[in-house]
């Protein structure tokens, strides 16, 4: 006879008690805004110079059409015109893509 399978919970963030959680994941340290800036202008070296003032613009948080292109953008490479030809349904940035805003 085989012993009976131990069937483990599913991993569930609701499933855990708030009191059991650490107070942040081992390696990672809360960023103070130095921490942000220095992050921000990392990535914005990565970015052609042609989207980096649609990033600046998501980064002030006053544009969500900025910020749903910026995400659209690196997602896609980069390339714009693969924005407006997206083909990923499953996203949940895909209705508000920049030809249906």
């Amino acid at each position: 006879m085989l012993p009976k399978a131990r069937r483990e919970p599913p991993l569930n963030s609701a499933l855990i008690d708030p009191d059991d959680r650490p107070e942040s994941a081992p390696g990672i340290t809360t960023s103070s805004p130095t921490d942000l800036d220095a992050a921000r202008r990392k990535r914005l070296a990565q970015i052609p110079v042609r989207q980096r003032p649609i990033f600046l613009r998501a980064w002030k948080g006053k544009s969500r059409k900025a910020a749903i292109r910026a995400f659209c953008l690196e997602c896609v490479g980069y390339e714009s015109a693969e924005v407006n030809r997206c083909t990923a349904p499953a996203c949940p940035l895909y209705p508000y893509r920049e030809d249906r805003l």
